[in-house]
């Protein structure tokens, strides 16, 4: 089996994409900030006894929860985690209002909710997890399923885990010298040693430690001997990663490959296409069957039905159909990053054995994920329930947004996304023709994704393909819909009006289409203009002066009366 890993890196977003044999395994999209992993000083800022947590302020857009099992100091044990609520002391005991003390955020926000901690800082590294809340106690990886490794990776672990700490034996240190896992612990206590010294600097709320960005920590995680090319579009991220690994994997330094081609990398390697698909809720099986596949907020619901397929017995089709779903099943919820509690539907099966050999699949479908699973029987009824565990959002609530036609009842996609669809477009109709001149039209929030909170990302696309771009917002066009009309003169771009420097223009209400915290964005004759002098809250019509005018965009400062 060819394995790929292909990462593509803009100023507007990093997607990194697993490959099998061609085939779209995983996809993980980094855009603007991450914290899952980060590490905070904290302060208690709400203790609420009755959910038996704590709300605390990281300096986050919302607190962060700490739930009293994640407050404890010490990790509980599985006997205690049985035992759940009865096994912890009340909240009020363990946190108190307006304490201060590291937190570390083990689960992302997810729509209104806010990102999840706990106290127990663990810090991973290439072979091993350094936990600081525990004093020697060595853990091996389940996924290691050798015995006589399992052994010797728990007896090293033993003798290089230093004190006051604890350490777990990752899945990648199968194989794995004694000095490779002292390189490990010796990165990681250097690491908390420096955590350490900034907290004691650091005024609540900090941040104290960021994790790795998206694609080093695939490099951490990911990139191993299995893998045949990690092949990236930017140079700088190429280099980064290239003197990454000459500290911590010399030997995989000649798979890492710098795309140079002027044709889009997700193109090239066809994921695109394989990403429209994984967002569709219909997906084709082998035989002709189909799941259909339902995200709400409470759980996620997988339909299995038999479609065009029909075997020589209608026992033999459910059964064909319920194993290929079982494996279609685990590469969607990969894919997807669907996490948190799932049931399957599988098609009914009388015989006992045909409901163990598709439960038997289902988990053997499941041993290379990453996350967290757990699977219970079979019903009857063909029922399956599932977890998997969640860090962030899925796959569709990062590329989608909820449509403002049909209020949440459907999905479209996000302006971001769109804006970058627009970006690559422009980038792909400049590489295969010879106009310079773009007109873009779409709806006001992808065209003021599109040109950047500062101008900066249609400015860096102009500079970087010698062009120019005028885009304009169109109001009557759906948010998924844009149009990109190339010319080839400045004089067919007479439909476009265009503005001057010192020209005065009147921003009315309606023509007001974002209110930041201060200042405002508004769109005359479809030209977006940017006033950050501008009280927010101004319900009136307001006079500006245009102080800088781009193809795309203007600047604007009031004009006092």
């Amino acid at each position: 089996m060819s394995n790929r890993i292909i990462a593509n890196v803009t100023n507007r977003q990093t997607r990194v994409a697993i490959l099998e044999d061609g085939r779209l395994t995983e996809l993980m999209v980094e855009r603007g900030e991450r914290v899952v992993g980060n590490i905070y000083k904290c302060r208690v800022e709400n203790v609420v006894r009755g959910l038996d947590a704590a709300f605390v302020e990281c300096g986050l857009d919302k607190n962060v929860f700490l739930h009293v099992s994640d407050a404890v100091p010490e990790e509980p044990s599985r006997r205690d985690m049985r035992r759940k609520m009865s096994a912890f002391p009340p909240i009020g005991q363990v946190v108190q209002q307006g304490q201060e003390f590291l937190v570390q955020i083990v689960k992302g926000p997810l729509g209104d909710k806010g990102a999840r901690g706990t106290r127990r800082i663990s810090l991973p590294g290439r072979y091993l997890v350094l936990m600081t809340d525990t004093s020697e106690k060595v853990g091996v990886s389940k996924k290691i399923e050798d015995e006589e490794e399992r052994k010797r990776l728990r007896a090293l672990g033993r003798e290089i885990c230093p004190d006051e700490f604890g350490i777990i034996v990752r899945t990648r240190a199968q194989g794995a010298t004694r000095q490779e896992l002292e390189d490990d612990v010796r990165f990681l206590t250097r690491l908390w040693q420096t955590i350490q010294g900034r907290t004691q600097q650091a005024k609540a709320p900090a941040l104290i430690h960021e994790d790795l960005s998206l694609v080093l920590e695939v490099l951490r995680d990911v990139f191993s001997a299995d893998v045949d090319e990690f092949t990236i579009d930017d140079k700088v991220t190429y280099d980064k990663v290239l003197n990454l690994l000459h500290n911590i994997a010399p030997q995989l330094r000649d798979r890492v490959k710098l795309y140079r081609q002027d044709e889009p990398i997700f193109t090239h390697y066809d994921i695109e296409s394989q990403i429209e698909r994984a967002l569709q809720p219909k997906v084709w099986l082998p035989h002709g069957g189909w799941l259909n596949i339902e995200q709400t907020e409470a759980l996620t619901t997988i339909d299995v039905n038999t479609g065009k397929f029909t075997g020589r017995s209608l026992e033999e089709t459910v059964l064909r159909t319920n194993l290929d779903a079982a494996d279609e099943v685990a590469n969607q919820l990969k894919l997807r990053d669907i996490g948190g509690i799932i049931v399957i539907d599988f098609i009914d099966m009388d015989k006992p054995g045909h409901r163990k050999k598709v439960t038997a699949a289902l988990r053997k479908a499941f041993e290379h994920d990453r996350m967290k699973t757990r699977i219970m029987h079979i019903t009857r009824l063909g029922l399956v329930e599932m977890t998997r565990k969640r860090t962030s959002e899925s796959l569709s609530q990062t590329l989608q947004t909820t449509c403002p036609c049909c209020s949440g009842h459907g999905r479209i996609l996000s302006a971001e996304t769109v804006a970058a669809t627009m970006e690559r477009e422009i980038r792909r109709l400049a590489r295969a023709g010879d106009e310079r001149i773009f007109h873009v039209m779409a709806a006001p929030e992808v065209v003021i994704e599109f040109i950047g909170p500062f101008g900066e990302y249609v400015d860096d696309l102009e500079e970087d393909l010698d062009c120019e771009v005028y885009a304009r917002v169109e109001n009557r066009m759906s948010p998924e819909h844009y149009e990109i009309i190339p010319l080839e003169n400045r004089r067919t771009l007479r439909r476009i009006r265009r503005r001057s420097t010192g020209h005065q223009i009147e921003i009315r209400p309606e023509d007001v289409v974002r209110v930041p915290e201060m200042g405002l964005v508004g769109c005359v004759d479809g030209l977006v203009i940017y006033v950050p002098e501008v009280s927010p809250d101004t319900d009136n019509p307001v006079q500006v002066r245009l102080t800088k005018v781009m193809n795309s965009y203007a600047r604007a400062t009031p004009v006092s009366k």
